[in-house]
């Protein structure tokens, strides 16, 4: 399935990775620098462009999302004997 139309513009935002949307809003900009576009083209690229940015910050907010619970989910002491964890765990500190 090929997420463009003929014209260009990306038909289906959520079928892109963050590498992808990414790669076309570089390709997006750098079509609105090079110029020569017709004021409705450049308007339609620009109206991509930033709605490349939503999913890219979509597609960020996820990650960084599934990292904190995986952080959260997996966080444990490195040294259990560790002070901080020995008063955080009620276990009396050994050099007590």
């Amino acid at each position: 399935m090929n997420p463009e139309s003929e014209s260009g513009l990306i038909t289906d935002l959520n079928s892109l990775t963050f590498e992808e949307a990414f790669g076309r809003l570089g390709e997006m900009a750098s079509s609105l620098e090079e110029g020569g576009l017709t004021l409705a083209d450049a308007t339609a690229r620009y109206e991509q462009g930033m709605s490349l940015v939503r999913r890219c910050n979509q597609l960020l907010e996820q990650a960084e999302l599934k990292i904190t619970n995986l952080k959260e989910s997996y966080s444990l002491p490195l040294d259990p004997l560790d002070e901080d964890f020995l008063t955080q765990s009620g276990q009396p500190d050994p050099e007590e």
